[in-house]
């Protein structure tokens, strides 16, 4: 057997080897692809495109060629990674949503904002955009340094010499290995006056700058919320920021049209109307129509709802559950002049770019000093041997070759070397008077030219002048409006809270005895008749009954007060929507009670102005601030102390001074005295006499009268109502027995509670079976006091009324 050679062998641990080929890898992913060059702001891929289009000489002025010429042209001399990669690249940098100044102009289907693809490179064509050809500028004059291609037979530039401040102009967007870059696209005349700004003022701080450029210009517009998160982008070369599409809100013949006509950055103009469709059909809103009215004059797109729907909350829920409001989360990485990624600020971004800038004026003037100091040595040898001619004529003439009439022009004129071959290799025509005139005129210009270069080069302000001046004279040719319009606002919500999200509609909310919480929209209750049968309003459990009804706006606060003198805090909101048919959710999902506690009154509650007033079953009242239930924990607070045997029976909230209260009992009995009579006392109190009781008696309602208009409504467990004047209950002082509120309550039943009206409004009751009726205030009688009523709703056998609910018409 013949042992195999060692000699190619290497030894290495397995680690260290995937080690050093990984990060082989990432290198090469990270500078050869994915990152920008802070210079230019152009990846590999992007500046091999234009410097092949520019030794193309597809200039914007130039007829069109295929795409497909161009890519092989990438392909075979610079960048051999496959025809898509180098395709996708050229489109992209013609595409005007996605580069704010476009480098490419395509002819042909080039995609849209739709996110449609392209057409084959076969079929579209290509050329440079005239702003393209600032970034190539004085490439041939020595001005960049230029590599070996990948098969060492051409030669490519590092970078280009950019004129342009490409970087922050078109931004730049790529995943690397483990690193990625994000920079938002700008506009280049804020660009150009924060770049100027820093050459006047190197030392001008990081703060001023950000200033100048105000913040990114998206090429698809739109709005940027508040500048905080620009800020952060700026000084520490990371942050974020949220981009909203605009919109506007046009009124029509019943109908209300939202209409967006921009929408955020690399946001797919079709993926964003799906969204929306979504969104409406899920939420169920009563939209018209939705439509594209996109054209090339413009993005429309069209959402048409009816008169009456809130635009708001239709709006905010778009800003929350739709692309038409994202967040942009910048990266400036970029790869720095020694070939390193580096994350870098916006002055470090300007400072590179002037660097670089610098060193290619330099250059490009230093070329120009050599070739026009060669330039004014020949022209001087022409203009000497112009003023001798003749003895130019007879040194040639005379000479047996042309070495030989070098070496004497040199001797007898004293020209040079180079000057005396020019000499030889003039045309005869150039002795005129007027060439003559014309070289002098020349070699004047020559040595101007040597003298500016010569300043440049001897001067560094010199150079920063040039800078300037050629930046303004871009500012000049290409600059344009902003697109994205900046919100000045430090703080702007961006992200919604529910209830910006939902509409404050009516609701009605209730509570069983065995704590079963339920939120239903009041339209789920058509208005009948009175002395109806009603309709299924809950399904009960077995022995459970209905024991407490609010009316509520779904924006609100409900308070819960318990039979353990505490009072708990809910939004509105934040109990689940249920149908009539349902039995709710028990209450301990929303609220911690203690084990034994029970929900004795639940109030609504917009804001904390103003009192509450608590009534409990035995008579007694007390008055607190509502300040005092500001903070309330989600174990609760003490609201009320009660005396023994006593409960919570109504709490009332108390606007002013001038209001009174109706207290009215089980077996018919009220008063009314002012709540000035009572005064404002801590949570923990256990409140003063309201009513004296007979024996068997107890408090049941309450309400609070902000006026002696109207009238008080009164429910029996019965199924009776009744409205009598206000002024049929005179004021009295608090601790009475009061006077008499109904008529034959044997037949009426109990009193299950009152409430102030004034004619206009609504009433839902409940049974405690469940069973509900709403019908209008006005559909019963007015009558005097003491008499029983009228029917209200027909009960079922066994069945009560367990509790209602007033809907005032302004609410």
């Amino acid at each position: 057997m013949t042992q195999k050679s060692t000699e190619n062998v290497i030894d290495r641990v397995l680690e260290e080897e995937l080690v050093k080929s990984y990060l082989s890898y990432s290198m090469s992913v990270i500078i050869g692809r994915a990152i920008p060059d802070v210079r230019d702001g152009l990846k590999p891929v992007q500046r091999r495109i234009l410097y092949s289009m520019y030794e193309l000489g597809l200039t914007h002025n130039k007829p069109f060629k295929k795409s497909a010429r161009i890519v092989g042209e990438v392909m075979g001399k610079y960048h051999p990674h496959g025809d898509a990669s180098i395709y996708e690249a050229l489109v992209r940098m013609a595409q005007p949503w996605v580069m704010r100044y476009p480098l490419v102009e395509g002819q042909g289907n080039f995609g849209s904002v739709d996110r449609d693809p392209p057409a084959a490179m076969r079929y579209t064509e290509a050329r440079l955009q005239k702003i393209a050809e600032e970034m190539l500028e004085d490439i041939d004059k020595q001005t960049v340094n230029m590599l070996k291609n990948f098969d060492e037979t051409l030669e490519e530039p590092e970078v280009l010499p950019a004129k342009v401040p490409n970087l922050l102009l078109n931004g730049a967007s790529g995943i690397a290995v483990g690193m990625a870059t994000n920079i938002p696209t700008h506009n280049l005349s804020d660009v150009v006056d924060t770049i100027v700004a820093y050459i006047q003022n190197p030392n001008i701080s990081p703060e001023e700058l950000v200033e100048k450029i105000k913040g990114p210009d998206f090429p698809t517009g739109g709005v940027i919320i508040g500048k905080a998160g620009l800020r952060e982008m700026y000084l520490t070369g990371k942050g974020s920021f949220t981009v909203r599409g605009k919109l506007e809100i046009k009124h029509e013949k019943k109908r209300k049209l939202i209409i967006i006509t921009e929408i955020p950055y690399n946001v797919s103009k079709a993926e964003l109307i799906e969204q929306i469709a979504d969104f409406l059909q899920h939420d169920e809103i009563p939209v018209k129509d939705l439509r594209d009215e996109s054209d090339k004059d413009g993005l429309r797109v069209v959402i048409e709802l009816p008169e009456d729907i809130n635009e708001e909350v239709i709006i905010n829920n778009l800003y929350q559950r739709t692309s038409l409001q994202v967040r942009f989360n910048a990266n400036f990485l970029v790869i720095d002049a020694d070939k390193q990624p580096k994350l870098m600020n916006l002055k470090q971004i300007i400072e590179a770019y002037v660097k670089h800038r610098f060193e290619v004026v330099r250059r490009r003037t230093q070329h120009a000093y050599l070739h026009d100091s060669k330039r004014a040595h020949i022209v001087e040898g022409l203009i000497k041997a112009s003023r001798a001619i003749d003895t130019v004529v007879s040194i040639v003439r005379s000479a047996k070759d042309s070495a030989e009439a070098v070496a004497q022009l040199v001797e007898i004129l004293g020209l040079s070397e180079e000057q005396a071959k020019a000499v030889l290799e003039m045309r005869l025509g150039r002795l005129t008077n007027l060439e003559v005139n014309n070289l002098m005129q020349e070699y004047k210009e020559l040595i101007q030219r040597i003298e500016r270069e010569k300043e440049l080069l001897a001067r560094d302000e010199k150079v920063y002048e040039v800078i300037v001046q050629e930046l303004l004279e871009l500012k000049e040719k290409y600059g344009d409006k902003r697109l994205t319009e900046i919100l000045e606002q430090e703080e702007v919500t961006t992200k919604f809270d529910k209830k910006d999200l939902v509409a404050n509609k009516d609701v009605v909310i209730t509570l069983t005895r065995k704590g079963f919480l339920k939120l239903m929209d009041l339209n789920v209750f058509r208005t009948q008749r009175r002395n109806g049968k009603g309709i299924a309003g809950a399904n009960l459990m077995e022995d459970d009954i209905i024991s407490l009804i609010t009316y509520s706006k779904l924006h609100n606060k409900m308070l819960f007060f318990t039979s353990f003198g505490k009072v708990y805090e809910l939004e509105n909101i934040d109990i689940e929507e249920s149908g009539r048919n349902t039995k709710g959710k028990p209450i301990t999902k929303y609220l911690k009670l203690e084990p034994g506690e029970k929900v004795l009154s639940m109030i609504d509650i917009s804001d904390y102005s103003g009192d509450l007033f608590f009534v409990t079953k035995n008579g007694f009242v007390k008055r607190t601030s509502l300040e005092d239930f500001k903070n309330i924990t989600s174990k609760g607070i003490r609201a009320i102390s009660f005396k023994e045997g006593d409960e919570l029976v109504s709490v009332l909230k108390v606007s002013s001074e001038e209001n009174t209260v109706l207290i009215s009992t089980k077996l018919g009995m009220s008063i009314r005295f002012s709540v000035s009579e009572v005064r404002t006392m801590g949570r923990s109190a256990a409140g003063v006499h309201g009513i004296r009781l007979r024996e068997g008696d107890e408090v049941i309602s309450a309400t609070i009268l902000d006026s002696d208009d109207g009238y008080i409504l009164t429910i029996t467990e019965n199924g009776y109502g009744r409205l009598s004047e206000v002024t049929e209950y005179r004021k009295q002082s608090r601790d009475g027995l009061g006077i008499k509120n109904i008529g034959e309550i044997e037949k009426t039943g109990p009193i299950v509670g009152v409430s102030h009206v004034y004619g206009n409004e609504e009433v839902v009751l409940f049974t405690k079976y469940g069973t509900s009726l709403k019908f209008k205030v006005s559909d019963i009688p007015v009558r005097s006091r003491t008499a029983q009523g009228v029917k209200v709703m027909h009960l079922a056998e066994g069945d009560a009324i367990a509790d209602f609910a007033v809907i005032k018409e302004e609410e």
